[in-house]
């Protein structure tokens, strides 16, 4: 046993602050910590601890140096706090949500000030707010780069999903838990399927750009990541798909806490189903794309992991097979040296990382690629994603079972809202903290009650 990392970390049934460690065992890495009035308390990770163990050293001492680098690149609007499913393991807490609706002058307010950033229209469901169209159309109007995240229920009418494309909406966030209605699943994961599969009839007839976002349970729904990005092979509407594990917060703290699934678990799911011989060819690869981010000045986390698939001949191609990935690998070793350097050499010296790594196929793709990468240099737009790429990132919400104190401070996603306390004032800020917030609230309502 091999102590990574101490963190701060926090009891996930008492929310007492305190110390923890990032441990590597002989078979997995686990978030451990041990609590006076509830004992010890682990969290797998990763059940590749040499790997998962290189990774974490590579993100926190070699990219991040202990500082928090990247920008913000999308922020969720928390339109409304009203929502026409209320899945009991929603992570928003939509059974008693601890932000207020949204009016036209703060979406006119959230435009102005944050015309540079990719927004998100989120709640609670976008879809049921009355000035939904309005905050679409305003958005387009200023230029904005706007996406709505929706559960498809109201996209199952083909007017209501023409009216979304005539008002300029140039992205949708799909989200979903299951793609086959005869699924073996509680009846709650299944119940909207019927017309989430309409939503998706609708959204390819009138050719919006889709990001695909399963939730995945643990022991539950595995086999739904290789499902979707089956559905995608064969759909170029979808241009994106961002996998999200079952987040225990809120009133999903009612349900089975193994079934939090964490990234480096998924991704061993989409290597089994590919027959992926050199599983550590990912966790290379893993590295090569967050080096990239990070020049890009795009914040990410460790709690998430990138995989890019190339659409050919009616399948899909792992990134890992356009490289040498023995060569990458000390590629990326000779650009550890060069971390510590100037932006400039290190940015060129990590293109010559990649020339020195590619296979002649990848020239195939050149054209189609630094559309790509320019795309995502430019706006974050994954609407305008070539066809042939299939962007993949597999992440978890923020949980008090997963909680890093470090981790958090490099947080990629943030939340615009109004809070219940202060109404008139748009609050910003990092997701992570705002779910850890709010699970504390949530605590505190259920001691009470």
């Amino acid at each position: 046993m091999k102590i990574l990392r101490s963190i701060d970390t926090i009891c996930p049934f008492c929310l007492t602050e305190m110390p923890g460690s990032l441990i590597q065992k002989e078979d997995r890495i686990v978030l451990h910590r041990d609590c006076p009035e509830h004992g010890v308390f682990e969290k797998t990770i990763s059940h590749h601890p040499e790997s998962y163990a290189d990774l974490d050293r590579f993100f926190f001492k070699v990219l991040k140096q202990g500082e928090t680098k990247g920008e913000i690149t999308n922020y969720w609007v928390m339109a409304t706090n009203k929502c026409n499913t209320n899945c009991s393991y929603c992570s928003a807490e939509m059974q008693e949500p601890s932000f207020a609706r949204m009016d036209k002058s703060d979406f006119d307010k959230i435009i102005k000030e944050n015309k540079k950033i990719k927004l998100t229209l989120a709640g609670g469901e976008p879809t049921v707010h009355p000035d939904m169209f309005y905050f679409i159309e305003e958005a387009v109007k200023n230029n904005c780069n706007v996406q709505l995240a929706t559960n498809g229920i109201k996209l199952n009418n083909t007017e209501f999903t023409k009216k979304l494309k005539s008002a300029g909406l140039s992205e949708i966030r799909l989200s979903f838990e299951m793609l086959k209605e005869d699924y073996p699943v509680s009846p709650e994961l299944k119940r909207w399927t019927r017309l989430k599969l309409k939503a998706l009839e609708n959204l390819e007839k009138e050719n919006l750009p889709v990001s695909l976002s399963p939730t995945i349970f643990k022991g539950v729904n595995e086999g739904l990541i290789k499902e979707t990005l089956d559905y995608a092979k064969d759909h170029p509407f979808v241009k994106e798909i961002s996998v999200n594990g079952f987040s225990w917060v809120g009133d999903g703290t009612e349900l089975n806490k193994e079934e939090m699934i964490m990234p480096d678990e998924m991704m061993d799911v989409i290597c089994k189903a590919y027959n992926v011989q050199n599983r550590d060819s990912v966790f290379i690869m893993q590295k090569a794309m967050y080096t990239i981010l990070q020049l890009l000045n795009i914040r990410i986390c460790l709690y998430a992991q990138l995989m890019i698939f190339i659409r050919k001949n009616g399948e899909l191609e792992l990134f890992t097979d356009y490289f040498n990935m023995k060569r990458m690998k000390s590629g990326m070793k000779f650009w550890e040296k060069m971390s510590t350097k100037s932006y400039p050499v290190q940015f060129i010296s990590f293109f010559m990382v990649m020339i020195y790594s590619i296979k002649p196929r990848m020239f195939l793709l050149a054209k189609d690629l630094l559309k790509f990468l320019i795309n995502k240099f430019s706006s974050v737009n994954f609407g305008s994603n070539p066809e042939v790429i299939l962007p993949l990132v597999l992440n978890t919400n923020c949980s008090t079972l997963t909680l890093d104190g470090e981790l958090s401070l490099q947080c990629m996603s943030g939340l615009l809202m109004k809070k219940n306390e202060s109404p008139n004032v748009i609050s910003k800020d990092a997701s992570s903290n705002v779910i850890i917030e709010n699970q504390k609230k949530y605590f505190k309502r259920k001691s009470i009650a």
